[in-house]
């Protein structure tokens, strides 16, 4: 694959070099903003050379890294193909739990010793070496806790700020002017950073004004022309961060806050810069609820103005008009993303969606009468109080859509089981992750795919469900966990990170992941910011 925009640096003429690694598979990296705007930002510093490194792609790969005998060198920066070892700072941008054993399997693979303390033990000796492992992200942001003991330094909430005043003090540090405890303690004073050797008071960083965040206006784009990759090849522009909505299951409504919005200027000005870079056919809106944006529908006409296709994330229910779909329609947007939720009202206002099925099935049946067809769907199962009939809901609700006269198949059902996240109304609702309740979510969707599948015009996204609520638990304990639980995933990686595997875990330790969620029911927190 040819990689259009790539920024390559001599490192001749830096101060230090930076590993901006995703922790998964190349395509879902560059599928991310956060990836984009900070290679985009750590490179307008002159002095700085970040490149990208990414999961290798190479089929499945072996848990531990030790029994995986591929190359060692088939990790390596994509600009200068530079081994992680070799860069100064390694940071790893973290946007799910289930990408854990991934950071531990990379620096395994690049033989940088998991834990900080080992690292530290190592480099006492004065003859060895590592890069800085340092991190964030919206998991990092609800809980750094089951991390900490792999990091040496974690960004709590927005890093455009603190990033700059953490590489003022690395610098500092790279011309012996600072020895490392010396650098840690500078950085522990820097709002949202948090080092988990101090383990500092920390207080989430928040940028004000979303006009003071960069947008990267120079992005890379994979000049493939492949289906799947398609998404790597459009211009990404964050145009609202958080949500004003506050729904209680959702992490961006929480940890994002305050709601902000870009300014139309900035928006506007950053597209036009971005057309005189790159080449790109499509432009692709990011934020929680793109739809709240003031200028919403003039952004989107000015895209279409312009000669681009346009692409949004699931758009909230009752923002949807025949304007917009109209709209959508000139913008060539194929499908439409909803995300209801449930099929009860009572538990979807209770979520804090305060939208009616009446008003879902009008903006169903307004979509059915456009160019647009299809639509995607998202459910949670799994939520706090939800009983059979809320599952008889969905299946009522999607029966009724069935019947709107959509084509067959257009209708994709997405369902996922709630998985609480710290620091969110929700973060105590474990009750079906207790292995006692766990068989009830798997008969939800067992009777969810039996009332479902023979519907004509419905899809269903979900396969294997057994592995799927399976999953889902080993992702809340992660979401919830605390240092215990660091010693669990440490094991579980070693062992060979399967789900099979965790039983084995548990014995070790003799600790009871049940137990622990059900500590968490009572109101134990591992972690509060």
């Amino acid at each position: 694959m040819i990689y259009e925009n790539s920024i390559v640096k001599d490192w001749r003429k830096i101060d230090f070099s930076f590993g901006l690694i995703y922790p998964n598979i190349y395509k879902l990296g560059m599928s991310s903003y956060s990836i984009r705007l900070l290679y985009y930002l750590i490179n307008t510093y002159e002095n700085i050379a970040c490149e990208r490194i990414f999961f290798p792609e190479i089929g499945k790969l072996k848990f531990p890294a030790s029994k995986d005998f591929s190359s060692k060198n088939e990790i390596r920066s994509l600009e200068n193909k530079v081994l992680p070892r070799d860069f100064d700072i390694l940071g790893f941008s973290l946007h799910f739990e289930n990408d854990f054993k991934n950071i531990l399997w990379i620096l395994e693979k690049s033989e940088i010793p998991l834990t900080f303390k080992e690292r530290q033990r190592i480099m006492s000796n004065g003859k060895t070496e590592f890069p800085l492992i340092i991190g964030g992200g919206p998991v990092i942001t609800s809980n750094p806790i089951p991390m900490a003991i792999f990091f040496d330094i974690l960004f709590i909430g927005d890093a455009e700020q603190s990033l700059k005043l953490f590489f003022e003090e690395f610098l500092l540090y790279r011309n012996k002017e600072l020895n490392f405890r010396e650098l840690l303690d500078k950085a522990s004073n820097i709002e949202g950073i948090f080092i988990p050797s101090i383990s500092n008071k920390v207080r989430r960083d928040i940028i004000n004004n979303l006009d003071n965040s960069p947008t990267p206006i120079f992005q890379p784009i994979a000049s493939s022309r492949k289906e799947e990759s398609i998404f790597e090849q459009n211009f990404l522009i964050e145009i609202n961060r958080g949500c004003p909505y506050k729904c209680k299951f959702c992490i961006s409504s929480f940890h994002n806050s305050p709601f902000r919005n870009r300014s139309y200027e900035n928006i506007i000005s950053s597209i036009q810069k971005g057309m005189e870079y790159s080449n790109f056919e499509t432009v692709s809106l990011i934020g929680s609820c793109v739809s709240s944006h003031p200028r919403f529908k003039q952004i989107c006409e000015y895209i279409i103005d312009n000669g681009k296709k346009l692409t949004i994330p699931s758009i909230r229910i009752d923002h949807l008009s025949q304007e917009l779909i109209e709209l959508f329609e000139k913008a060539e947007i194929k499908t439409i993303t909803i995300a209801p939720e449930t099929g009860s009202e009572s538990l979807r206002y209770n979520l804090g969606k305060k939208i009616s099925n009446e008003k879902i099935l009008s903006i169903l049946t307004l979509i059915r009468d456009s160019h647009i067809k299809n639509v995607k769907f998202y459910f949670l199962i799994g939520l706090p109080d939800e009983k059979e009939e809320h599952i008889d809901e969905i299946i009522d609700l999607l029966k009724t859509a069935d019947n709107l006269g959509f084509n067959k198949n257009s209708l994709r059902v997405n369902v996922n089981p709630f998985v609480p996240k710290l620091n969110t109304p929700y973060e105590k609702e474990v009750f079906f992750y207790l292995k006692e309740n766990m068989n009830i979510l798997i008969k939800k969707y067992q009777k969810l795919e039996r009332e479902l599948k023979t519907l004509n015009t419905i899809k269903l996204k979900f396969r294997n469900y057994k592995s799927i609520v399976k999953n889902a638990r080993l992702q809340t304990i992660l979401s919830l966990g605390n240092q215990r639980i660091s010693d669990i995933l440490l094991s579980y990686y070693n062992y060979g990170a399967t789900l099979g595997v965790l039983k084995k875990t548990e014995n070790e330790f003799k600790f009871s992941l049940n137990q622990y969620l059900l500590k968490i029911k009572e109101c134990y927190t591992p972690w509060i910011t």
